[in-house]
């Protein structure tokens, strides 16, 4: 990631701001830190090398940001590369012509995702020797005055490497800045991105005019802003006509409140949006009146408080660009809720002081009500609307806990589980200490759901519940700026910085160091807290590949270790070219570890090549074309040797051409508005694509002529169908049945109508859901004619599955079912133990069988996962003699036979775990493929056993029963070889090609996270 920015100058001497105004400095750091977020999502993790400061003063000044990084850290020790750097003009016909003197090179080194300033040298012949740069990925920038600014990331390994930079003259964009009454704008901040991947910046001045300096080629990307003006981009294609930019106002919002009478009343109006955070608070006069002015176009949440009144959120409130709108809020008396939260490991749970403690209404809130509990552990949030509430509570050293709010009153009481510590060695291939390795861990949690502590992460959570808990700061209007007083967002300022990179995601318990977990110099490290679990450490080191531990089970309040063994990887070069053999400029390769989360991002130069250091032993490449440049992206896969180099060559084809495709009915007229859903069925070309027929039933699958494709068609009252197309196909012509309905109704063993039971029909087209009315009826519709498999499931009563078939009438009437009658439940409560009668935490039960891969996240129905002491409750048993399983990855399974009694509870049954599979490898994939495999067949065939609900592989069409004869194209022969090829990287895909009823399919199945 290119070095984050540095302050803005100060402003230019200016009288002291007074009521309703800001002052100049203010609002530069405000332009600076929307310019760095725009930065940050315009290039992800290439975040612009931008001070990002615009120049004050009203005369027109050319604006070219200083490139600013902190400087390398002395603890830095393998600083054996050297880079020679020339650097030349560019002639007009684009080859590099004399040498450019006077130019200025420096290089910035990308350590842990930030850059640091490695060298900064004037080349006055043309040339510029860069020594003592450690080995690793480095952008090297060149300026010279007249000339445009080029850079080029560039991998370097110990030695010498040469490098050739030519730059043209610059261009310069003439700019024309307007309000909508066509007056110029005067100090409106302009950005202009072209072929060189950071923007160039310029003030306008008193006419509105602004020149942009040391530009490459067009076309060109202008964002335009400035105070009380909605901000603006748009795209000019050349420099060679003046650009002229017309900002609109900021819009506002006219509030009225009323009381539960409808009188107006004075409340407080509290709002917020993607682009206004945290939260501003403004008061209505007497009559309940408020105007918000100063707002950018954006949707906005709204709501209003009065003691213990309060009004529903209002969440989606959209201004367009200007728009003045009114609003009307409404009070209603509001709920709060006593929250009490223990020390879980304590006996007898003990009160937990200083917990904090987040209500937020419906689950998700715009605005969540924050407190710290007291001496007696409890504190009291609210008012919130009526309706459903959850709870989140955290604290340093303990499990951070979300739980429902119940309706029944009284206080919540809220048990938080201690942390675990991980401690560990991290040593290179030599058995030698690594210094300065970050560490995270990773993995799920005791109830499955998904692990990602970084202390770190779990800092700026704090920090942001802390700016949280005093409240809304209040929003000052001033005239049509919204003033909010109080300190501005943070600035990223290089090395100071000390939130996460961006992209970081997860958290940990809170207490943690605000550095990070880092190995010592004898390659220790000590990580706490940590989320119990089953959980692994991961390392990361600028010089050496991504590590990590084997998975290890964490308890509360336990200790865990772990070693981790960190390789230096090897060096990938390779070039981008087209099918011609010329190379393709801009071609954004992403380099995906096949096993770990590895991955990373960047793009050919002028020649197509690129780079990549201290890359893993196998990678996939994903390569997508430049913006704009017609075609599919490209997928390949590379081995790089320990300690080596390799290169690959990665030619992209020629665009294919668009394949038509129509959509007709039983009468051959054209299905308006039919999804045609496209996956490529060849490994190496990801295509995908969905496109919608006009009215005459046709639509253009852009580049999609000349592929195998698997094929998806839905369109309401139709019966969807599936069907792979062939490479030789010249057009797509389906025609399409009408849809039919299958009805019912769900009772109780005793006759009552069961309303919200959950209704599943699964069909040849796939799964089906719907759920019933409150007279226990239900309606699914578009199902194809044909066998149907259908489930039942309501909560307190045991699942029941049938079989039927949905007769074809055209559409005209609909399949009834006959009524579906549900026992009670029965419960069974046990422990489950391994071999030498210690609990297993996290633990899975299931009837029958346990699914062995899991998505992330809470267990589906029909499963219980054993807690911190190894105790769990089975729900939706019907009665009988029944199997029970109980499972944990590493530490075996274990069965039992249990009588099951509806109504009633069987309690102390005990599953012993058998201890087979410990110390078994498990694939180290990023993603997978949410379906259980099994020897499903009398020749011990490799096939699905179970398909996860609501999972990728389950909307990919892949069904129990499916045999599996091909992976990304190699055949399938053990379960643990099947396993290997579905893991692999997230965001990638894999072809399957599976035998179902005696038939070859294949499917095209994107990997998910999922959990064994």
């Amino acid at each position: 990631m290119p070095p984050t920015p540095n302050d803005p100058p100060p402003a230019s001497p200016a009288a002291p701001p007074g009521p309703g105004s800001v002052s100049r400095g203010a609002r530069l750091a405000s332009l600076a830190w929307l310019a760095w977020a725009w930065a940050a999502s315009r290039l992800g993790h290439l975040v612009a090398l931008l001070a990002l400061a615009a120049i004050p003063g009203a005369s027109l000044r050319p604006l070219a940001p200083e490139l600013e990084a902190p400087p390398l850290p002395a603890d830095v020790g393998d600083r054996s590369a050297v880079l020679e750097v020339d650097v030349h003009q560019r002639g007009p016909d684009g080859v590099p012509g004399p040498a450019l003197a006077g130019a200025r090179v420096r290089a910035f080194t990308m350590l842990e995702g930030r850059a640091y300033l490695a060298a900064d040298r004037p080349a006055p012949a043309g040339h510029a020797r860069l020594a003592d740069l450690p080995p690793g990925e480095h952008w090297i920038v060149v300026d010279a005055a007249g000339f445009a600014r080029v850079s080029r990331m560039v991998m370097l390994v110990s030695g010498e490497r040469s490098l050739a930079l030519d730059t043209p003259p610059q261009r310069v964009l003439d700019v024309d800045v307007v309000d909508e009454a066509g007056a110029p704008v005067s100090a409106a901040s302009l950005e202009v991105s072209a072929g060189d991947p950071f923007p160039v910046g310029a003030r306008s001045d008193a006419a509105g005019r602004a020149l942009v300096t040391r530009l490459t080629e067009g076309p060109y990307v202008v964002a335009v802003s400035h105070a009380g003006y909605d901000p603006l981009e748009v795209r000019h294609p050349t420099d060679e006509k003046p650009l002229r930019v017309v900002l609109k106002k900021l819009g506002a919002l006219q509030v009225t409140v009323l009381g539960p009478q409808g009188t107006p009343t004075a409340a407080t109006v509290e709002i917020t949006s993607a682009v206004l955070w945290p939260s501003r608070r403004a008061d209505t006069d007497p009559e309940g009146k408020v105007r918000i002015g100063g707002l950018s176009a954006a949707t906005y949440s709204l709501r209003a408080v009065a003691g213990g009144l309060t009004s529903a959120t209002e969440l989606a409130v959209t201004l367009t660009q200007g728009q003045e709108r009114e609003l009307t809020l409404r009070l209603s008396q509001g709920m709060s809720v006593e929250v009490r939260v223990l020390d879980g490991e304590s006996d007898p749970a003990t009160p937990l002081v200083g917990a904090r403690v987040a209500l937020a209404e419906s689950g998700l809130s715009a605005f969540p009500v924050e407190g710290v509990t007291g001496k007696s552990g409890a504190v009291t949030l609210g008012p919130i609307p009526h309706g459903g509430a959850s709870v989140t509570v955290s604290r340093d050293d303990f499990v951070s806990v979300t739980v429902a709010v119940p309706d029944t009153p009284g206080p919540l009481v809220v048990v938080l589980p201690r942390a675990g510590t991980i401690v560990g060695r991290v040593v290179d291939g030599r058995g030698f200490p690594v210094d300065g390795a970050r560490i995270e861990i990773v993995g799920t949690d005791l109830r499955g759901m998904p692990v990602a502590d970084d202390p770190r992460v779990a800092r700026a959570r704090d920090a942001r519940f802390d700016r949280a808990l005093a409240g809304p700061r209040p929003l000052v209007p001033a005239g049509e700026l919204g003033v909010m007083p109080g300190p501005l967002p943070d600035i990223p300022r290089g090395a100071t910085a000390s939130a996460p990179p961006l992209g970081a995601t997860g958290g940990s318990p809170s207490g943690a160091p605000s550095e990070g977990w880092l190995t010592g110099r004898d390659g220790s490290f000590r990580a706490r807290p940590v989320t119990p679990g089953r959980v692994r450490a991961l390392v990361r080191h600028a010089q050496y590949v991504e590590g990590a531990s084997e998975l290890v089970d964490l308890a509360p309040g336990g200790t865990a270790e772990v070693k981790i063994v960190m390789r230096a990887g090897g060096l990938l070069e390779g070039r981008v070219v087209d099918a011609h053999d010329r190379p393709v400029e801009g071609a954004e390769i992403t380099a995906m570890a096949t096993r770990g989360t590895f991955e990373r991002m960047t793009r050919a130069d002028r020649d197509g090549a690129f780079a990549f250091a201290a890359m893993p032993e196998e990678l996939t490449l994903l390569v997508e074309r430049p913006a704009g440049q017609a075609g599919a992206p490209t997928r390949a896969e590379a081995r790089v040797p320990e300690g080596g180099r390799a290169s690959v060559r990665i030619v992209l084809p020629d665009p294919r051409d668009d394949l038509p495709a129509r959509v007709l009915d039983a009468r051959g007229s054209g299905v308006d508005g039919a999804q045609i859903t496209v996956a490529s069925l060849e490994p190496n070309v990801p295509l995908r694509a969905t496109v919608f027929t006009s009215r005459r039933g046709e639509a253009k699958l852009a580049g999609a002529k000349g592929l195998a494709l698997h094929v998806e068609i839905r369109a309401p009252r139709f019966a969807a169908r599936s069907l792979e197309l062939a490479a030789d196909a010249t057009e797509l012509r389906v025609e399409l049945a009408a849809s039919e309905s299958l009805t019912g109704e769900v009772r109780s063993a005793r006759r009552d109508r069961l309303h919200d039971a959950e209704i599943t029909v699964y069909a040849e087209d796939g799964a089906h859901r719907g759920r019933t009315d409150k007279e226990g009826e239900f309606t699914i519709r578009d199902v194809p004619p044909g066998p149907v498999r259908v489930r039942v499931r309501a909560a307190g009563f045991a699942p029941k599955t049938l079989e039927a078939r949905v007769q074809e009438s055209g559409g005209r009437r609909a399949t009834t079912l006959p009524r579906v009658e549900l026992d009670e439940e029965g419960l069974v409560e046990g422990l489950v133990v391994d071999g030498r009668g210690d609990p297993v935490p996290g633990a899975r039960v299931a009837k029958d069988a346990v699914p062995v891969v899991l998505l992330a996240g809470p267990p589906p129905p029909g499963l219980a996962v054993a807690d911190a002491r190894g105790r769990f409750t089975l729900a939706e048993l019907p009665q009988g003699l029944l199997s029970l399983e109980a499972y944990a990855s590493g530490r075996g399974r274990g069965r039992g036979a249990v009588r099951v009694v509806p109504g009633r509870t069987t309690r102390d049954v005990r599953l012993v775990l058998d201890g087979e599979g410990a110390g078994a490898s498990e694939p180290r994939g990023a993603g997978g493929v949410a379906v259980t495999l099994g020897e499903i067949t009398a020749s011990h065939e490799v096939g699905i056993a179970s398909v996860v609900e609501g999972s990728a592989a389950e909307r990919a069409g892949l069904e129990p029963g499916d045999i599996l004869v091909e992976i990304a194209g190699a055949p399938v022969h053990t379960i643990a070889e099947a396993r290997a090829r579905l893991s692999g990287p997230l965001g990638d895909d894999v072809v399957v090609k599976l035998r179902r009823r005696g038939h070859l399919e294949s499917r095209r199945v994107p990997r998910e996270e999922v959990r064994k």
